[in-house]
């Protein structure tokens, strides 16, 4: 088999997986319709704010039966954790500002993130709108920088780096 089929093969599996753990909750396929899907057949456009200057695809695009709302959903089907990473809050936060701006009064005012065997409701508060802004605004910076510094005591996260042997504070 070569790379691009296997490639394929994998895109497939994990299509699966996502449309089992998407089928699994109870309620949520009566309570809602995806949209779009970045990870399966009906395709996410890229959102954009160009104010903010942020963009993403969302794994999901839902829609809330009845009410036609739309909301986020991002789908972390390995993640083991009964609470919610700051990190994935803040993905998320960023989706559901650009579904905002995508939707208007359609945005239904939270999104949704799935661990393998917990689901978390964020609606978009100030305080979490305050956050991903200062967020994207610390990445944009970063950027600019000719030196990002390490930003935790963690070594799982140094191991599981990118640029760890590149690095010169590296915890590992």
């Amino acid at each position: 088999m070569t790379s691009l089929g296997a490639i394929l093969v994998a895109m497939g599996i994990l299509a699966l997986v996502v449309a089992w753990l998407l089928s699994r909750t109870t309620g949520v396929r009566a309570a809602a319709a995806v949209v779009a899907s970045d990870v399966g057949q009906l395709k996410v456009e890229t959102l954009r704010d160009p104010a903010l200057r942020i963009r993403g695809r969302p794994d999901y695009l839902m829609r809330e039966r009845g009410s036609d709302r739309i909301y986020p959903m991002e789908v972390k089907p390995t993640r083991e954790s009964a609470t919610l990473y700051e990190s994935d809050a803040l993905q998320l936060a960023a989706y559901m500002l650009l579904a905002e701006v995508r939707y208007g009064k359609a945005f239904a005012g939270y999104g949704i993130v799935r661990y393998r065997a917990a689901e978390f409701r964020v609606p978009l508060t100030a305080e979490l709108r305050r956050r991903c802004i200062t967020a994207a605004e610390g990445i944009r910076a970063a950027r600019q920088a000719a030196a990002v510094h390490r930003s935790h005591e963690v070594r799982a996260k140094c191991w599981a780096c990118g640029v760890r042997s590149a690095c010169d504070e590296s915890l590992t």
